[in-house]
């Protein structure tokens, strides 16, 4: 009876041993998996910023852009009016002949 009570005693010490083990072994796991996380949520937070800098950089050229357009626009504008004035007065000097 005592044999066999220490038999069942020493399985069930050798299962907790390995369900320790396993808790250690997933424990382990567990930590390796937060670094990984901390690491993909760190490149994420880069690959932000990196992506909202490239995007102000690329609305602020397009901001330029537009701004050079408009002004190429207003001069030449400018100069279809210049040019209208000029036959208009053409024009009117014509009529006083």
């Amino acid at each position: 009876m005592v044999d066999h009570i220490q038999i069942r005693i020493s399985e069930i010490s050798e299962k907790v041993s390995l369900l320790v083990q396993g808790i250690s072994a997933l424990k382990l796991e567990n930590q390796n998996l937060e670094n990984a996380l901390l690491k993909k949520e760190q490149e994420l937070i880069e690959l932000k910023a990196k992506h909202n800098d490239e995007l102000s950089s690329s609305i602020e050229a397009t901001k330029q852009k537009v701004t050079e357009s408009g002004s190429k626009n207003l001069e030449k504008r400018n100069q279809e009016i210049d040019v209208l004035v000029k036959e208009i007065e053409i024009c009117i000097d014509e009529l006083k002949k």
